[in-house]
């Protein structure tokens, strides 16, 4: 479902004033919590209510005459399980950025020596149970980090760049992955490196259909990152 940010700020903020007050809460109550007008407060949670996020209803005010009723809203379980699913891509976005950052870093550093160090911690790390994206990252870098440090010869054009340079797709990322695993496996001193491949090939093509086109990309482009790092170039 789309939301804006300022829709997913407003949703998260009804979702803890509901579970704060026990009770369904008037539309200026989420106004004064975002510093926005009662009447666009109103009208926001009115577009979120036709998403089916909110329900409204009319209930009695406390210490109000008979008759005298106030609209009152309150978050559906939808909101709920989409307020959870928006969490956690907002936990999956925050390791991924730290992870990435680490990588490129440590490549950084490495330039002038080997990455031995950072092959040795992602081969640690990449069994772990973490998201796609970070999987299929971390096995694409551990698969070019042992080709460099195999200090493998591509000739005059690398295959693995030409890949990069193709439309975005999963069957290219799919291809680049399976080319790199190829080239390990068949160079001893590679696999020594890399360690054993069949326990990763099968979850990298899970997780690879698991990402969505954004994700994907950014898969893509951080692949490049790191073959620029690793200055992989034809020789």
């Amino acid at each position: 479902m789309k939301l804006t940010r300022r829709q997913k700020g407003l949703l998260g903020q009804a979702i803890d004033l509901y579970r704060e007050v026990c009770r369904p809460f008037h539309y200026s109550e989420v106004a004064r919590k975002l510093g926005l007008s009662s009447s666009t407060a109103y009208d926001m949670l009115r577009l979120l209510e036709q998403k089916g996020l909110v329900r409204s209803e009319y209930t009695l005010k406390e210490a109000a005459g008979p008759g005298r009723s106030s609209l009152r809203f309150s978050p559906t379980a939808k909101a709920m399980e989409l307020f959870h699913r928006l969490a956690g891509d907002t936990v999956e976005q925050e390791e991924w950025e730290e992870v990435k950052a680490r990588i490129l870093a440590a490549l950084r550093r490495g330039q002038a020596t080997d990455h031995r160090s950072l092959l040795k911690d992602l081969l640690s790390r990449i069994p772990e149970a973490r998201s796609p994206l970070v999987f299929c990252a971390e096995v694409i870098t551990a698969l070019l980090l042992s080709l460099r440090e195999a200090k493998y010869k591509f000739g005059e054009h690398n295959p693995l760049a030409m890949l990069l340079t193709t439309p975005l797709s999963r069957l290219g990322m799919g291809m680049l992955a399976g080319m790199a695993i190829g080239l390990v496996f068949a160079d001893r001193m590679c696999r020594q490196l890399f360690g054993n491949l069949s326990e990763y090939t099968v979850r990298y093509e899970t997780s690879l259909r698991e990402l969505p086109p954004e994700k994907l990309e950014t898969l893509q482009e951080f692949t490049q990152e790191v073959m620029a790092a690793l200055a992989f170039r034809g020789k």
